[in-house]
């Protein structure tokens, strides 16, 4: 990411997102009604205009196969990890490195009586509470903005400083972010979850395999995305495959692993899609 500049990449994620909440009731697998409000003039067009947003699709399949589709498939992954987990026992959301996730007005009722906090880069975390007070007076009373740069901030002292508990039952969503963090940020954060939450907490991220980051993919997608992070100054700096992060999460002391790959995730969610969306084995 760019010194005093909001991410390029989340905002790329949030016009994904208002281009699936635009489609007909039947055929989107989430709604998002807020995210077109992070969106510039670059991406406002393709979500506004139907002809552009069928462009975009067809067009950017090409060029970047699988990568909306996989990218909404993993949304409603974390979705569903909120929804099984509020309103139970877990009484703390953390969502790591939130660019411009709603979550916590998508699923305010559900969340009504939790803790929900957000942990972002300065830079986007500003630009997002400027639109969010621009737009937006009705929001939860229960999110906490905490502003933290992973590479150089302390997550923990960030959280606890906050009125984060660390004896809670916590959900934790990590999503998109940890290969844009060098190794020793993601095993310290392995690190932080596991020795600061409460018992039977949660941690859901994903993560791609190594020869994303460094560009040697033999896959189209892998390739393309590779190119366009580094053309965005928002360079990939970490992967690893299924085995190594097995490894690692048993090292940091982390059980009851569950692993799913897109295809998994497309199963589920998209049982019933009559668009048939299609997927990339570079997500996991």
């Amino acid at each position: 990411m760019q010194k005093n500049k909001s991410s390029e990449t989340a905002e790329g994620v949030a016009a994904i997102r208002a281009m699936e909440s635009s489609r007909p009731a039947g055929d989107r697998r989430i709604n998002d009604p807020y995210a077109r409000v992070f969106l510039g003039n670059k991406w406002l067009k393709w979500v506004k205009y139907p002809l552009l947003t069928w462009l975009f699709y067809n067009l950017g399949n090409i060029k970047f196969p699988g990568f909306r589709g996989s990218l909404i498939a993993r949304v409603c992954f974390m979705n569903q990890c909120i929804k099984e987990c509020f309103p139970k026992e877990f009484t703390q959301l953390v969502i790591l490195g939130a660019g411009y996730d709603m979550s916590g007005y998508i699923f305010r009722d559900a969340l009504k009586d939790a803790k929900v906090f957000e942990v972002d880069h300065p830079d986007t975390q500003n630009y997002k509470r400027a639109r969010i007070e621009e737009h937006f007076n009705d929001g939860p009373d229960n999110i906490v903005y905490i502003p933290v740069d992973f590479e150089t901030d302390d997550l923990k002292a960030s959280l606890l400083n906050h009125g984060y508990s660390r004896f809670e039952k916590t959900l934790f969503l990590w999503e998109g972010v940890c290969y844009f963090l060098k190794r020793e940020i993601v095993e310290q954060t392995f690190d932080f979850v596991v020795d600061n939450s409460g018992a039977g907490s949660r941690l859901a991220f994903d993560f791609f395999p190594p020869e994303v980051v460094d560009g040697t993919s033999s896959e189209k997608l892998g390739k393309e995305m590779y190119k366009l992070v580094n053309k965005l100054g928002e360079p990939y700096k970490f992967g690893m495959g299924k085995d190594e992060m097995l490894r690692l999460l048993r090292e940091h002391q982390y059980t009851n692993i569950q692993y799913y790959t897109t295809m998994d995730i497309k199963k589920t969610f998209f049982a019933e899609d009559r668009i048939n969306r299609e997927v990339s084995p570079v997500f996991n």
